[in-house]
């Protein structure tokens, strides 16, 4: 009887904790750090385990139709990726629910990132990150063309004046100097090269009322960049047939390329590409560059079950120091990534990332002050279709910000103040 009892406890208490145990699932967009998601989440069941966490790959277009479903309630998600621009309007249609994240465990969070997440005194996100626009160079292509690797300040003519050299025919194939069929000025690498330019936002808020602000600068740095296709001819264009910008600077057939530190994990598939780090341009003498960091983040959508594990795993994520440690460990920059800067430069020695936290200073959030901007979405859409016709070769840069203004005003005197009546 004795026995017949300490089997009967053990199998109640193993019931006990099948029942306590649970599957949350993640969503994210990022295919380039799937292999960190994936450690970091094995690391997290192994701490926690009553929580099974499945991984889901989203890629971008179909994301954001699965993330519609949320506004429903009917999403399958328990934690997915936000950005900035999409958040305003989940949040407002009730389409996620507030954390329950200790606040102390948020203190060394930086508060630029966080406080856009917070509304009506809840927070609906925990940013990861940052994730930083930055330059990376093929150092061996430098070399090769007889041009200085820039280790600390670099200006917007000194770049171009590389690009121009690094642009040559060899082995039958062409190198491109740098990669401007990825730099439209109205998206976030473009961007950082518009706010380095003295850029102050494309939209003014006044009280509940906003207007469109495509001035000189604007439209100055929007000729800079399409100048590189098609003047200078130091890039590719957007038309043109053949692999994107990240596959050709992967194969060695670009010299500078502008995208985000989140591609680190990339470049390690091709073991031969000499590739590091390179300053911001500066577009203004004597002005530090301000580049674009965006500030994605972790949100619960309303219709989770699973509403405490997910928190759960938020907060382990961007504040542990577990996971912290491993994501910097990836050459990938953590939620807080001035607390473990040692760990990310031991990562990627002799690459010069030094400079992404030089810039970090001085980066900008895009579009900041106006996330409560009812149609903002909307008002970015109109001006992405104008300013695309400048990127194919089929306006000028005059006529299409001409269009984008007349279009953009007309929504913005359409759109209301989110939380206002």
């Amino acid at each position: 009887m004795k026995k017949a009892s300490v089997l009967t406890l053990s199998l109640l208490a193993l019931t006990v904790a099948s029942a306590q145990k649970v599957t949350i699932q993640y969503a994210t967009w990022d295919a380039t750090r799937q292999k960190t998601d994936e450690a970091l989440i094995a690391a997290f069941e192994k701490a926690n385990p009553t929580i099974d966490v499945e991984y889901n790959l989203v890629p971008w277009g179909v994301y954001w139709q699965k993330a519609a479903a949320m506004t429903a309630g009917g999403s399958t998600f328990d934690v997915m990726w936000m950005n900035l621009d999409n958040f305003p309007f989940y949040q407002s249609q009730g389409a996620l629910a507030p954390l329950s994240v200790p606040e102390k465990s948020l203190t060394s969070i930086n508060k630029n990132m966080l406080d856009p997440y917070r509304v009506g005194g809840k927070l609906y996100g925990v940013p990861l990150g940052p994730q930083a626009v930055t330059v990376f160079i093929n150092r061996a292509l430098f070399k090769e063309r007889g041009v200085a690797v820039p280790t600390k300040e670099w200006t917007w003519d000194q770049m171009l004046d590389a690009a121009k050299k690094l642009t040559f025919e060899k082995d039958g194939k062409k190198v491109w100097g740098i990669n401007a069929q990825d730099l439209q000025v109205d998206l976030e690498y473009g961007m950082s090269f518009y706010y380095s330019n003295g850029g102050k936002g494309l939209i003014k808020k006044s009280g509940k009322t906003f207007k469109s602000n495509l001035d000189r600068t604007f439209s100055d740095t929007a000729q800079k960049l399409s100048d590189l296709i098609y003047k200078h001819k130091v890039s590719a264009g957007p038309a043109d047939v053949g692999q994107q910008g990240y596959q050709q600077f992967l194969a060695g057939q670009v010299g500078i390329f502008v995208e985000g530190s989140w591609m680190v994990p990339v470049w390690s598939q091709n073991p031969d590409l000499d590739w590091a780090y390179a300053p911001f341009p500066s577009l203004q003498k004597g002005k530090p560059a301000r580049p674009v960091f965006s500030a994605h983040a972790l949100v619960v959508p309303a219709g989770s079950k699973n509403k405490e594990a997910a928190s759960k795993l938020i907060e382990w994520l961007n504040t542990s120091t577990q996971a912290q440690r491993m994501i910097a460990q990836k050459g990938l920059l953590p939620t807080l990534a001035d607390q473990y800067k040692t760990q990310y430069l031991q990562a990627l020695p002799g690459r010069n990332a030094g400079v992404v936290f030089d810039q970090l200073k001085n980066s900008v959030i895009i579009n900041s002050d106006v996330r409560n901007l009812s149609n903002l979405p909307e008002v970015l859409t109109a001006l992405n279709t104008s300013m695309n016709l400048v990127w194919t070769g089929n306006a000028k840069v005059a006529d299409a910000v001409k269009n984008a203004t007349k279009d953009m005003q007309n929504l913005l005197n359409q759109g209301k103040v989110i939380g206002s009546n």
